[in-house]
């Protein structure tokens, strides 16, 4: 694995950018809003079941607390892929604190996952379930699990579902290969501990919650705009636009009057009253970066929290154009924009060679041979995002 860092300063407050490769590989669709019921009733079903388990031999009943998405979190957090974070009761010492993880591909669909899949190891696992009794001590112990279910229930955006774990089994383990990239390996430690959920649900989804991604059933809300909440848009909140205002004109945004109301701006459907690039808020576009067609005015890129903005106003900000298409050499060791648009890609040197990465936002679309590499973004007050990253042959 290799690692580029790169600081930029945009507009004093907001980001730098460190560039590093994370590791990993596998697929699936977001399923529509119509399949909720039927998802519904499978928690139904499973938590009837639930009262009838008993804990597996030598292992002792834990519980969940709430889980909280990237931007749930204080500082804000969004991993490679969706990552939500929470507490288990009932590890260890009751007086530590013992930290609980749910991590999914991008692309995971509604339905039922078999944990067993993901073989207890970190590393491999599509859909994952471990944590930390005792966390942040010398005597911390890490619980992975291999069995189970988990049912994704509803899923509004990549960062925002509702699910169910059910009789989940968790074993103790040791960090295994890979060492040393963000996605670790985990293997079972024989005769270790083992910990056993029976029942336990999350649910990361937020008022006014919404998809900014071409396609899903809340881009497009009539009278509203989602305004993306991460870099590369897969995560937002939705706006109600009052007013008319298009690119570049000068606009308000009302803030909420509570959580279960949208903030209002005077602009235009589909358009952010952003202060992103200026002290003065502007209407700007909305789009999709990974969009065949993203749809930004002439003159403007699809560029970061999916927004359209010109090149000339990126640059100065630090971030980098490189003239290479998807595929070719770069003219420079390291650009967050190459390609075209609906074909972009980042300037990546991975074994001597900087070549124009395609971006993409789901592990489970990496080919084989290949893993997820990311570009990490960190936010003030200590936070990052990891959202927006490419595949890479692996074996660097």
């Amino acid at each position: 694995m290799t690692m580029t860092t790169r600081s930029l300063g945009f507009r004093a407050w907001r980001w730098s950018a460190v560039l590093s490769l994370a590791l990993t590989g596998c697929a699936v669709e977001p399923q529509p809003q119509e399949q909720a019921p039927q998802q519904e009733e499978q928690a139904k079903v499973l938590e009837a079941q639930a009262h009838e388990l008993t804990p597996p031999a030598g292992c002792s009943e834990i519980t969940m607390g709430a889980l909280s998405n990237g931007v749930q979190l204080t500082p804000v957090m969004y991993g490679g892929q969706p990552t939500y974070q929470g507490t288990f009761n009932g590890l260890g010492d009751p007086a530590l604190k013992d930290t609980a993880f749910v991590r999914l591909d991008v692309n995971t669909a509604t339905g039922v996952h078999d944990l067993a899949a993901g073989g207890a190891n970190t590393f491999t696992c599509e859909q994952c379930v471990w944590g930390y009794q005792d966390a942040g001590t010398t005597g911390q112990k890490l619980f992975v699990a291999d069995t189970g279910a988990l049912l994704l229930a509803l899923k509004v955006s990549p960062q925002q579902s509702v699910g169910v774990l059910y009789n989940v089994t968790l074993r103790e383990s040791v960090n295994a290969a890979p060492l040393s990239a963000p996605y670790k390996g985990s293997a079972v430690v024989p005769g270790g501990e083992c910990k056993w959920i029976r029942y336990a649900t999350w649910n990361t989804l937020r008022p006014m919650g919404c998809d900014p991604r071409e396609g899903s059933w809340t881009a497009n809300v009539p009278g509203h705009t989602c305004v993306a909440d991460n870099y590369f848009a897969d995560d937002g909140t939705l706006e109600k636009s009052q007013g008319t205002g298009t690119q570049g004109a000068a606009c308000t945004r009302t803030p909420a009057a509570d959580a279960n109301h949208p903030a209002t701006t005077d602009c235009a459907q589909g358009f952010a009253c952003s202060d992103l690039f200026t002290d003065d808020r502007q209407c700007l576009k909305t789009c999709d970066p990974m969009a065949a067609v993203p749809g930004c005015p002439t003159g403007t890129v699809c560029g970061v929290y999916g927004t359209c903005i010109e090149q000339s106003v990126l640059e100065p900000l630090g971030f980098d154009f490189d003239p290479a298409l998807i595929g070719e050499t770069c003219t420079k060791t390291y650009a967050e924009f190459c390609g075209t648009e609906g074909a972009r890609g980042a300037c990546v040197s991975l074994n001597g060679q900087t070549k124009c990465q395609p971006y993409t936002r789901a592990r489970s679309e990496c080919g084989p041979g290949e893993e997820l590499g990311f570009i990490n973004y960190p936010l003030s007050g200590g936070g990052y995002d990891r959202t927006t990253g490419w595949c890479y042959h692996d074996g660097l």
